[in-house]
């Protein structure tokens, strides 16, 4: 069994805000993470990646509906698959530089790539193993939630995980939700 000071579980901003305190504090620490990679919801499949697409349809709206009397713009192409490549290329870029070069550096943070599972007040079993800490701290963020309507699994769907993954473009697309990755 390891023994930590501290256990965090969650990869993601609040998670790392919490490893990188521990880390100056000198405290023994866990970091499990299992799931959407370190980062999280923003950089992997959240705030990151929408922006970006969101970005690159204004940018393609503007140039053709500008507005300007004298001014005629032509797109000439529109690659959607090479949009999405370039926005999952910086989501890479992004968690490389923000987290995991970070988080190497964090000389008190062991970083564990599983799912923790408590098995007693005091112990976690990651991957078979126990860990075990008089603390901890559960930032496991959230997961997309699928809403009970009739029929929808008959018909399919996407998440927002999906969506921004998508490398052909919908014909049309409807969104269930107004939470801020649903609005994005």
């Amino acid at each position: 069994m390891k023994n930590f000071d501290l256990i965090i579980i969650g990869g993601g901003a609040g998670a790392f805000a919490a490893a990188i305190r521990a880390n100056e504090l000198k405290v023994k620490t866990a970091l499990v993470n299992d799931g959407i990679p370190l980062g999280g919801t923003c950089v992997n499949v959240g705030c990151v990646p929408s922006k970006t697409l969101l970005y690159a349809g204004e940018i393609l709206h503007h140039a053709k509906h500008h507005g300007v009397a004298g001014i005629e713009l032509e797109v000439k192409n529109f690659d959607f698959q090479k949009v999405v490549q370039d926005e999952l290329s910086l989501v890479e870029k992004l968690r490389q530089e923000k987290y995991e070069k970070v988080l190497k550096n964090l000389e008190f943070v062991t970083p564990i790539e599983g799912k923790a599972k408590f098995v007693s007040q005091n112990e976690v079993e990651v991957n078979g193993e126990k860990l075990s800490s008089e603390k901890f701290i559960i930032a496991a963020g959230s997961t997309a939630t699928v809403p009970p309507i009739e029929g929808m699994r008959e018909v399919g769907f996407v998440t927002h995980i999906e969506a921004l993954k998508m490398s052909k473009q919908p014909r049309g697309l409807i969104v269930i939700g107004a939470g801020p990755l649903g609005l994005e």
